[in-house]
C-alpha cells in the first residue's frame, strides 16, 4: 500500500524533512541575549492596523496629473526661452 502511494526516494525525502523539522538550531537560538530569552512574544496585530493606508487610485491619478501638468508647463517655458535666445 505504501509503495503505491510513495516511491522509495520520495519516502526517504519525506522522512528526512520530518526529522530536520524537529532539530534544534543552535546558531539561531544562541543569538538571543539573556534578557530576551525570558520575554514573551509580542502581541500580533492585524496587518491593516500596522500599515499606513494607501492612497486611493483617484488621489494617485490626480497627483500624477498635477505632476505631469507642472512638468509640461516647465518644458514649454524652457522651450519658449530657448526660442527667444536663438532669435
Amino acid at each position: 500500500m505504501i509503495q503505491r502511494l510513495f516511491s522509495m526516494p520520495a519516502l526517504i525525502i519525506l522522512l528526512a524533512a520530518a526529522c530536520t523539522a524537529c532539530t534544534r538550531v543552535p546558531e539561531i537560538e544562541d543569538r538571543l541575549t539573556a534578557d530576551l530569552r525570558g520575554t514573551p512574544y509580542p502581541d500580533l496585530l492585524p496587518l491593516d492596523q500596522s500599515l499606513a493606508p494607501l492612497p486611493t487610485p483617484q488621489d494617485q491619478s490626480r497627483d500624477l496629473e498635477e505632476q505631469l501638468d507642472a512638468r509640461s508647463a516647465r518644458l514649454k517655458a524652457r522651450a519658449d526661452a530657448l526660442r527667444r535666445a536663438t532669435n
